[in-house]
C-alpha cells in the first residue's frame, strides 16, 4: 500500500509541473506582441480618425452652399452662406422680407417689398436650430480648421432666388499636415471637393 501511495505522490508531482497555463517568459512574450501590435494599429487609427473628421466637415460645408442654392431656387428668396476662418463656423441665412404678400391688394410700395432682414435658417437636421455649425465645439469636427474662406462674414455668397451665386470661390479646411478644399463654381454653381 505504501508503495502505491508513494507512486501516486508522484505521479501527482509530475502532473503539476506539466500543469496547463503561461509561464513567465510566454506572458511576457504576448505582452511585447501586443505591445507592437498597438504601436502600430493606433497611428494608423488616429489618421483614419483625421481623415473622417476633416471629410466630414468638408461634407458640412458642401450641404450649407447646396441647401441654400436649393432653397433660394424653390423658394424664390434670396440665401446666403458664410464660412468664417476667425470663428470656424458655417452660418445660412435667408431674406424675410416685410411686404404682405397675400394681404398687399393690387400694388406694393417697392420699400416693402425691397425691405426686410437676413434670418437664419432652420437646420433641416436638428429641428428648432438655427443653420448655424461652430466647428470648435462638435467632437466630430475636434481639430479642423477653418484655413481660408472666400466666404466670410463679411463677404459670403449669395444664390438669388435662381440659385445663382454671386461669385464662386474656396474654402479650405486643415487638420494636422492634411487639407481638403470646397469649391463653389461662379458659373454652374456647383461644389466640389478636392484633397
Amino acid at each position: 500500500m505504501e508503495c502505491h501511495s508513494q507512486r501516486l505522490r508522484l505521479r501527482q508531482r509530475q502532473d503539476q509541473r506539466f500543469s496547463p497555463g503561461f509561464t513567465v517568459v510566454e506572458a511576457v512574450l504576448v505582452a511585447v506582441i501586443l505591445g507592437i501590435a498597438a504601436a502600430v494599429a493606433l497611428p494608423m487609427l488616429s489618421s483614419s480618425l483625421d481623415d473622417a473628421r476633416l471629410s466630414a466637415a468638408a461634407s458640412e460645408v458642401v450641404a450649407a452652399l447646396e441647401y441654400a442654392q436649393l432653397s433660394a431656387a424653390t423658394s424664390g428668396q434670396r440665401t446666403r452662406v458664410a464660412v468664417s476662418y476667425t470663428f470656424d463656423t458655417i452660418y445660412v441665412r435667408q431674406f424675410k422680407t416685410s411686404a404682405d404678400l397675400f394681404n398687399g391688394g393690387d400694388e406694393l410700395a417697392a420699400a416693402d417689398v425691397e425691405g426686410g432682414t437676413w434670418e437664419y435658417m432652420a437646420y433641416p437636421l436638428r429641428k428648432g436650430g438655427d443653420y448655424v455649425i461652430d466647428l470648435k465645439t462638435q467632437d466630430r469636427f475636434k481639430g479642423v480648421d477653418v484655413y481660408w474662406s472666400d466666404f466670410n462674414i463679411l463677404l459670403p455668397v449669395y444664390f438669388d432666388t435662381l440659385g445663382t451665386p454671386s461669385m464662386g470661390g474656396t474654402v479650405t479646411l486643415a487638420l494636422g499636415s492634411r487639407q481638403m478644399v470646397v469649391t463653389l463654381n461662379e458659373l454652374t454653381g456647383k461644389v466640389s471637393v478636392t484633397d
